[in-house]
């Protein structure tokens, strides 16, 4: 029974320093609030009596949805929510009445994507996502001001876990709907995307269909095997993690998170995905142990404070 529970506690109990979720928290709340920020101007015109939905239309069009705007619709008042979302995100950015700051901020976000979920594409949704998680865990006990103030307390390790699971289950799922001749046999997937005039940000076909044969076919073939592949992966850090980090046990986190980190910032330069890449990057530093999280906040803050001396 003794060795089960040291078991259960290192894969899921055992607490830990928290400042990677901290960073974490900071890094995917800084997403979100740059996201919430792109509604500034057409707040009304999207989630208030203003819109061309509206009032019981809007309720009998989305009856699944919940949204506070569905019965608060005033122009007015949606934009006076709206504003107190905007705080609510920063102050859970710097940590300030951490989990009130959360809650209040996911009830925004679950306003808006259920009083207009025509606005969000399937991306999005990870917004959404990501906004519960985080908002269910203490992210606040690690730098924050509110650890400033109180002092860091420790989190459960299964917070870090159950973020790596998300993005393991994201792109194995992905990694599983894609079918059809394009990702399976002729491997022309990614090209007919980077030609798609639907979501490109600049017209280059004649120079990724040179690219295709000896770049973008077998481009396609590694994201399609990386994707399907990375709840495995995601299994085998778990376990290594659970081993306690044995050498002999490769660390396949920089080759797997490091192909990720490419595709992401070529997605982002090449086509239009909104939020998207750079919300899953953050999930990223999921991955790092505390440890390591400390060194990159140590790292960073040295760096700061030189350039602030000089």
């Amino acid at each position: 029974m003794g060795s089960l529970d040291r078991l259960l506690g290192r894969i899921w109990l055992d607490p830990e320093d928290p400042t990677a979720l901290g960073l974490v928290r900071i890094a995917v709340v800084a997403v979100l609030t740059a996201s919430l920020l792109t509604h500034t101007g057409a707040v009304a015109e999207y989630f208030s009596n203003l819109a061309p939905l509206q009032g019981e239309w809007a309720r009998e069009a989305f009856p699944s949805r919940a949204s506070v705007f569905f019965w608060i619709d005033d122009p007015w008042a949606v934009r006076a929510i709206f504003a107190v979302g905007v705080v609510a995100h920063v102050l859970w950015l710097v940590g300030r009445f951490t989990t009130a700051a959360s809650i209040v901020a996911w009830i925004v976000w679950m306003s808006m994507a259920g009083r207009s979920p025509l606005l969000y594409s399937l991306p999005d949704q990870l917004q959404m996502v990501m906004c519960t998680l985080l908002m269910l865990m203490p992210t606040g006990r690690g730098l924050s001001l509110d650890a400033r103030r109180h002092g860091p307390k420790p989190v459960p390790v299964w917070c870090r876990r159950i973020l790596m699971i998300q993005i393991g289950t994201l792109y194995t799922a992905t990694g599983f709907l894609k079918s059809g001749p394009t990702w399976h046999r002729d491997f022309t997937a990614l090209y007919f995307t980077l030609v798609n005039p639907y979501n490109r940000h600049f017209d280059a076909a004649p120079f990724f269909a040179a690219l295709q044969p000896w770049v973008l076919r077998p481009i396609t073939i590694v994201v399609l095997w990386w994707e399907i592949l990375f709840a495995a992966f995601v299994l085998l850090h778990a376990l290594r993690s659970v081993l306690g980090r044995p050498r002999w046990f490769v660390d396949l986190r920089w080759p797997m998170l490091g192909f990720g980190v490419m595709m992401h910032v070529g997605i982002q330069i090449a086509l239009y995905v909104a939020w998207f890449s750079p919300l899953v990057l953050s999930g990223y530093l999921a991955f790092l142990t505390p440890d390591e999280a400390k060194r990159l906040v140590a790292r960073v803050t040295g760096r700061i404070r030189r350039r602030t001396a000089s």
